[in-house]
């Protein structure tokens, strides 16, 4: 599983090792938005649709940083572009503390999700082009996510606890500027890129049917993680048949919290498990037969009313989305390894579904309450088991630069 990194030379390990970190801040700052989330709206008087908005600019935020975050270092360069923009989430979350007044959160929350498109398009692509499009690697990076996600709800329960929430968000915004700061150290041979290279801003890959493939199994899965894990604690904590077998109110609290931990340990297992099956077991069946088991384990969530088996539930959900979206972009490596703007593609893509089901699920909610809403979920989760089998069936069209690439 970690062979590669035996293969790289002493600059290689650290870029390698800076990514990993930049990416468990991902992690912190995207499980802490869902944590954080109770808070906000009893602080601020938010309602669950305009709740459900926020978390939608975050992944508007992600979006647009897919168009973007792969142009900016054209004109100022990989290191200089990936620090300012990473910086924008701990600016974010400072906002987040100042003012409840609905235009500056959304702003807020879309800083936040601007920075993390941007480090995502970054770390993806920069541990592809090191590892040479390992899935190893790929998981291991993911695995850094999952990190942090398990970190982060716990830590944000202990301050909040302690200090009060705003300290706790806080905290996090203090965590991910070391982040920035190790970005800024970064030695990148390849930190100027050229701009008369067609090959840098093309979207020919487009009209290739095994990259559409893996945008919109990229848009099914952040479609469902993002809902999943912005409403999962607020999910739990109206689900009032667990109250008795929690101790109440101030239990299921805690419940909830320890339910968005445990999704994500789960989710790191799952991800060096994948990062060790890989080298013996295609790519594709695994995403195919994961998506199948994240069906099954959502669906039995939604109508489960015990302790135990939600528990259950939330891990074998943890564990089966634990590999896919790594493994699509190693998958997809082919492409994002010869054409840059195909890894902002894919995140792009994939974050114009995350925005709407945030959305889609707080006014379903409202209205049917929060089964009723997160029960939205499954129709993406659905059509990721299609599009899993679609990339299992559909041979790849091979361009005339992939070609050159892999015989370089």
């Amino acid at each position: 599983m970690f062979s590669f990194i035996k293969k790289l030379d002493r600059n290689s390990r650290i870029i390698l090792y800076t990514c990993f970190f930049a990416f468990t801040c991902n992690g912190m700052y995207t499980l802490t938005m869902g944590s954080a989330l109770p808070d906000l709206k009893a602080a601020y008087g938010l309602s669950d649709t305009l709740s459900g908005l926020m978390l939608s600019a975050h992944s508007a935020g992600n979006m647009i940083a897919g168009f973007v975050s792969a142009l900016i270092p054209l004109y100022l360069g990989e290191r200089r572009s990936i620090t300012l923009l990473a910086s924008l989430q701990a600016i974010g979350f400072v906002m987040m503390i100042i003012s409840g007044n609905p235009v500056w959160l959304f702003i807020a929350y879309v800083f936040v999700g601007f920075g993390r498109g941007s480090v995502s398009n970054f770390d993806n692509r920069t541990v592809n082009r090191v590892s040479g499009g390992s899935p190893a690697a790929a998981n291991l990076l993911h695995s850094s996510f999952a990190i942090g996600a398990i970190v982060a709800p716990m830590l944000f329960l202990v301050l909040r606890n302690t200090f009060g929430w705003r300290v706790a968000v806080g905290a996090v915004a203090f965590i991910g500027l070391i982040g920035v700061w190790r970005l800024s150290c970064m030695k990148l041979a390849y930190d100027r890129p050229d701009r008369k290279d067609k090959t840098n801003s093309t979207l020919v890959f487009l009209k290739n049917p095994s990259f559409l493939i893996f945008a919109m199994m990229m848009f099914c899965y952040l479609c469902s993680e993002y809902a999943i894990n912005g409403w999962l604690v607020t999910y739990i904590q109206n689900k009032e048949a667990l109250l008795l077998s929690v101790g109440g109110a101030e239990g299921l609290r805690a419940y909830s919290q320890s339910m968005a931990t445990l999704l994500w340990f789960v989710m790191l297992l799952g991800r060096l498990f994948c990062a060790a099956l890989s080298s013996k077991v295609s790519q594709k069946i695994m995403m195919l037969v994961a998506s199948i088991g994240v069906a099954i384990f959502f669906g039995l969530m939604l109508v489960s009313s015990t302790m135990t088996v939600v528990t259950i539930c939330v891990a074998g959900l943890g564990f089966c989305l634990a590999g896919i979206c790594p493994m699509i972009y190693s998958d997809a490596a082919v492409f994002t390894n010869t054409y840059p703007m195909a890894t902002s593609i894919i995140l792009a893509i994939g974050s114009s579904g995350a925005i709407l089901m945030p959305t889609l699920v707080g006014a379903l909610a409202e209205r049917f309450g929060f089964t009723g809403g997160m029960s939205a979920i499954m129709v993406t989760i659905v059509l990721l088991m299609i599009f899993s089998l679609l990339n299992v069936v559909v041979k790849l069209r091979m361009t005339p630069e992939m070609k050159e690439k892999l015989n370089a």
